[in-house]
């Protein structure tokens, strides 16, 4: 009996100083935590909380973990707009449940269907930008070091799942990271489940809001949660979510590993961009297998402003195609060309018609990312032969220079009297004649007054630069911009 009870003694005294499930839970997110580095001791943590079972239960981890790790913890709420008073009631539960936690709490409302409809985007589309952008900018103004969402084991499978079934390629398939590229969003529970969260919260005796829209299958993530992915535990196994999740992280290292040949064969096959532009050495590029060329595409485009979203296999492959039939120019978008010249493989978009008025001094020209210097120049100062003059740089006669100078984009009809010579030539045909591609045409800046262009800048002087040994003053005009590292970078492939 004595023995008996020293047993039952020993079991209940084991059970009290056990780890309780929520403890277990919180050494377990903060070895996450700690695995990637998510958070320094002192760190402001600004927490998306949308009232719903997952980010409820963020917020509780991490407002339990504050003092071992040294945080201030802010919290966040978007009102979509999307679900009428539902929406004002978790706006107003997240409230009251920062005030609970003696937690500042920033709040905003905006109308979702109104963007969505303005920007002809989807309503998942505009709702993700618009937390984006208040999540940032509430970040920027609190000063906050990192932004945690509460992204699970459940949703990284799904992510993959939606992007396996869109035709997504290894990046895509590597699904949702620990921390954004940029270091600045964090995701500690990432490696938990659903079931996991649902387990902690009920031993927290937490409270949450049901969002009703989760259960509507017409959006496609909804439809993965709803219907494929039970299909798939029913059929093969109910782990399913965990080895996807297991996927993923396999996928991230060699996405990684891809990006780092990517990067390194950058550095040789890209010639010179600009703002809008980006030229590659064509036969460098092909040296690489066709998974390097690829995201050597997706890289460029990143580099000249187009939107990754809109960055496609498709629209890749359609690219790559095109180069390898040879020389030519294609239209790929309304905001997107890409040429093959043999050499040079050239992608980017239209540059903008502009047109500034040139004075005396430094002229910064913010369409094409440039600036012009006119200085004033003596006599002595003056270049001993006109070839001795830089492509970038023109001279003329202080005395004689042409009134209301004015640096703009080359225009249809323009024409030049080039330098030494008696007659006058289309300004087109000097960019053909110096084997300038199509594509970088229009990057072209041109010197002009109301009657004839007398500079095409870094190409061609015209004979009014001509500066007589008579003059006793001169004018030096300077460029500096994008199309001289462009133009200079292309000029020994033409």
């Amino acid at each position: 009996m004595g023995q008996r009870y020293r047993s039952s003694c020993f079991l209940y005294i084991l059970a009290v100083n056990s780890p309780q499930p929520k403890d277990r839970f919180h050494d377990r997110v903060d070895r996450f935590l700690n695995t990637y580095r998510m958070t320094e001791p002192s760190d402001t943590v600004l927490v998306a909380v949308s009232g719903g079972l997952d980010s409820v239960s963020l917020l509780a981890a991490l407002r339990s973990l504050a003092e071992r790790r040294d945080l201030r913890l802010h919290v966040a709420h978007l009102d979509h707009g999307i679900r009428g008073s539902a929406s004002a009631g978790d706006a107003a539960f997240v409230l009251e449940l920062a005030d609970r936690y003696d937690l500042p709490c920033h709040s905003e409302a905006v109308d979702t269907p109104r963007l969505a409809a303005k920007s002809k985007r989807s309503l998942e589309e505009a709702a993700r930008d618009a937390r984006k952008a208040f999540l940032s900018r509430v970040t920027d103004d609190i000063g906050a070091d990192r932004i945690a969402t509460a992204h699970h084991l459940d949703d990284q499978a799904e992510t993959v799942l939606l992007r396996l079934f869109r035709g997504s390629g290894t990046t895509g398939l590597a699904g949702i990271r620990p921390i954004s590229e940029d270091g600045r969003v964090i995701r500690p529970f990432l490696n938990v489940s659903r079931q996991e969260i649902r387990a902690y919260a009920a031993a927290r005796a937490l409270e949450w809001r049901e969002d009703a829209t989760n259960t509507d299958s017409t959006y496609h993530r909804n439809r993965i949660r709803n219907v494929v992915m039970p299909l798939l535990t029913e059929a093969f196994d109910p782990r399913v979510p965990e080895a996807v999740y297991r996927a993923a992280q396999v996928l991230q290292a060699d996405d990684d590993a891809l990006d780092q040949i990517t990067l390194d064969a950058s550095k040789t096959v890209i010639c010179a961009r600009s703002e809008r532009k980006i030229a590659l050495d064509g036969p460098a590029f092909f040296g690489y297998h066709v998974a390097v060329q690829r995201r050597l595409i997706r890289h460029c485009l990143g580099r000249v402003g187009h939107d990754p979203r809109r960055v496609t296999f498709g629209l890749i492959d359609r690219l790559l195609t095109r180069f390898k039939r040879g020389p030519g120019f294609v239209q790929v978008t309304t905001d997107l060309t890409a040429s093959n010249t043999g050499r040079l493989i050239l992608l980017g978009a239209e540059a903008p018609v502009f047109e500034e008025p040139i004075g005396l001094g430094p002229n910064q020209i913010d369409a094409i990312d440039a600036k012009l210097s006119v200085d004033d120049v003596l006599r002595p100062e003056f270049p001993t032969r006109f070839s001795a003059i830089p492509p970038f740089e023109v001279w003329f006669d202080r005395e004689i220079l042409p009134k209301n100078l004015v640096m703009r984009t080359v225009r249809p009809g323009d024409r030049i009297r080039p330098f030494g010579s008696t007659g006058s030539r289309k300004v087109h045909d000097v960019l053909i004649d110096r084997k300038v591609p199509r594509l970088i045409r229009d990057e072209v800046p041109v010197l002009a007054d109301r009657d004839e262009v007398h500079w095409i800048v870094g190409i061609r002087a015209g004979e009014s630069s001509r500066v007589p040994e008579s003059a006793q003053g001169a004018a030096r005009f300077t460029f500096e911009g994008s199309w001289r590292t462009l133009y200079a970078a292309v000029e020994p492939y033409t």
